[in-house]
């Protein structure tokens, strides 16, 4: 055969290789995903606030992705309504033939030792037959601490809460980690805007702030914030050493767009409530960036949670199902432009 020939049967043999290596590819991340993906009997989440409307979404967003939530949130109280309306609704708008949403509340308060061992003893007792432990644990549970009188209660809620929730929950964690080598993972919020070291006086953020509480309350309940956060991390740092010998993984969960006050915000009630949908609009959908909106039974008032985008929510459901979780994530409420990623392109002063 000719010179062509050879080369037209040459490329066509490179051309089939490929074809034959995309296909291999996409067979063993298929296979991939199936044995990281936790089974159906193993995916419980515990969320440990739903009284914060960060803790709402989240807990709502992952029970409409098939995940079974434990929402902790106070006896009698708004999260605990608002989790139970949002059930009630997605519950009656799923077809018959597909799995409803799994959420149930329980009562837990990061600041009392008896609700938290109370709510561990009741969690292992319900688990489904042939789960021992819960996959992962995500602690939206504090109070931003606002001025110097909230000092002593951020500090016992962020981050003596952590160190609590990390005692009462991290033998449930480690059985599950036990059963799967992908779970047991402990969440706690990381990093907020409050941790920037400038001066309030500046614009944006700070500079509102400063002029609605006044500077020197400004100043206060910017200490109190970035104290809680700093020491939240650290001991976050501390526990990821003391557990990964069992299995947990601690991972960290940034907002340097958010601050404390915007974290652990209760859900807030909309200027104007509309008209009551048969399906509220999901945590998970790209419409309104991650939208939760409840409309409670009986009444015209709607609550909103809607604290983060949709894409920072799938961050989050990432760091679920990664095989090697990293030790901290950024939930990001917008992303870098090109123009600001590249730093030939920017203009110097």
């Amino acid at each position: 055969m000719d010179p062509l020939t050879w080369l037209s049967l040459g490329l066509q043999l490179a051309a089939l290789c490929c074809i034959v290596g995309a296909l291999l590819l996409y067979l063993l991340r298929k296979v991939r995903v199936a044995e990281v993906l936790p089974t159906d009997g193993a995916k419980t989440v515990l969320v440990t606030s739903v009284d914060t409307a960060l803790g709402l979404q989240i807990a709502t967003y992952l029970s409409d992705r098939g995940w079974r939530v434990i929402a902790g949130c106070r006896s009698g109280g708004l999260g605990a309504r608002l989790a139970e309306s949002w059930l009630q609704a997605h519950v009656a708008a799923t077809p018959e033939d597909q799995q409803p949403p799994r959420l149930a509340t329980l009562e837990l308060d990061v600041a009392r030792e008896d609700l938290l061992e109370e709510a561990a003893r009741a969690i292992a007792q319900h688990l489904p037959a042939g789960e021992h432990g819960v996959w992962a644990v995500i602690n939206t549970a504090g109070c931003g601490g606002r001025g110097a009188a909230r000092w002593e209660a951020a500090l016992r809620g962020n981050v003596l809460g952590a160190l609590r929730v990390a005692r009462s929950f991290a033998p449930l964690l480690a059985a599950a980690a036990a059963d799967h080598p992908h779970a047991g993972r402990l969440f706690y919020i990381g990093l907020t805007s409050d941790t920037a070291c400038e001066s309030l006086s500046g614009a944006g953020q700070a500079g509102q702030l400063a002029q609605s509480l006044g500077v020197l309350e400004a100043c206060e309940a910017g200490a109190v914030c970035a104290a809680a956060r700093w020491g939240t991390w650290g001991a976050a740092r501390a526990l990821r050493a003391t557990l990964r010998p069992r299995g947990v993984r601690v991972v960290l969960l940034h907002a340097p767009d958010l601050s404390a006050l915007e974290v652990y915000a209760p859900p807030a009630q909309l200027s104007a409530p509309s008209q009551p949908a048969s399906r509220p609009v999901s945590p998970g959908s790209d419409i309104s960036g991650g939208s939760c909106a409840v409309t409670m039974p009986g009444e015209a008032a709607e609550y909103s949670a809607r604290v983060l985008p949709a894409a920072a929510l799938r961050v989050l459901e990432d760091a679920l199902t990664a095989p090697q979780p990293k030790d901290s994530y950024y939930l990001k409420l917008k992303h870098d432009s090109w123009f600001t990623r590249m730093p030939s392109l920017r203009v110097g002063h």
